[in-house]
């Protein structure tokens, strides 16, 4: 859903509420509830708080629970489920007065030395982003290549609006942000009926249920990404897309897989 640009200025200063406990500020989103990627990319942050800076992050795995109520903080309570000198392993609970929001497990890896290799090729038949009509989702600038039924699948360029600085653990929380903005519409093309453009209008209900990251290559979401995701079909309301986050550049930074839910609503 489009909307204008929002202030995302604050939405990294989680405010410290007790032992490994932050509370998190969300924008108005003109959909009524918080945006999934924000309380992803805010939990990250929670974890990321209580690791070792030589630790990175390699890969998160979250399950939406339950909407978010923008007017209300969000509570993130960290677990240092582990503190081992290679890997450190956490996991974040997201609450309001409602309840557990989100969940996400997430793991980091001190550097180590070995081969690097990539066989993820960027995809020779996306548009530049300069070349594609500008729209806001969630705050960000988008730039959608025409959605594709056969195979399903959804091309958007992104950026973060603001400067993140130099420290890759920000920048890594700020690709978290943007892994959200189109897995959905890959599941979405699946559907048999769903139209060209991929605007239902409020003909159907669609949902994340669950979202994972793995983080290939430092990159800077404040500059141009590319999200290349694939739908693999649906089993009745549920749909699973695939796809690789590129630099550029050509590099595959990121892996991102989501499951979501697709539902015609009830009149």
């Amino acid at each position: 859903m489009s909307q204008e640009p929002l202030d995302l200025s604050h939405v990294f200063e989680l405010e410290p509420h007790g032992p490994d406990t932050f509370l998190g500020e969300s924008p108005a989103y003109s959909w009524g509830r918080i945006y999934g990627g924000l309380v992803i990319a805010q939990a990250l942050w929670a974890a990321i708080r209580s690791v070792r800076p030589e630790h990175a992050i390699h890969s998160l795995h979250a399950y939406f629970i339950l909407g978010g109520e923008p007017s209300e903080p969000v509570r993130y309570e960290v677990d240092r489920v582990r503190n081992g000198r290679s890997f450190s392993t956490r996991r974040v609970v997201a609450r309001q007065s409602a309840g557990a929001i989100l969940t996400l497990a997430c793991s980091f890896q001190a550097a180590e030395e070995g081969p690097e290799t990539q066989s993820a090729d960027f995809p020779a038949d996306v548009p530049a982003a300069d070349s594609l009509v500008s729209r806001w989702d969630a705050g960000v600038e988008r730039r959608d290549a025409p959605l594709c039924k056969d195979p399903p699948r959804a091309v958007t360029w992104a950026r973060f609006p603001l400067s993140l600085g130099e420290d890759p653990r920000l920048q890594a929380c700020g690709l978290a942000y943007l892994s959200d903005l189109n897995p959905l519409d890959a599941v979405t093309a699946a559907h048999p009926d769903a139209p060209p453009d991929g605007e239902w209008g409020d003909s159907l209900l669609g949902v994340s249920l669950d979202h994972a990251i793995w983080f290939q290559r430092p990159a800077r979401a404040d500059d141009w990404v590319l999200l290349d995701l694939s739908g693999h079909g649906l089993i009745r309301t549920r749909g699973l897309s695939t796809g690789a986050v590129f630099h550029p550049d050509g590099s595959h930074v990121a892996t991102v897989a989501q499951e979501g839910l697709l539902r015609r609503r009830r009149r």
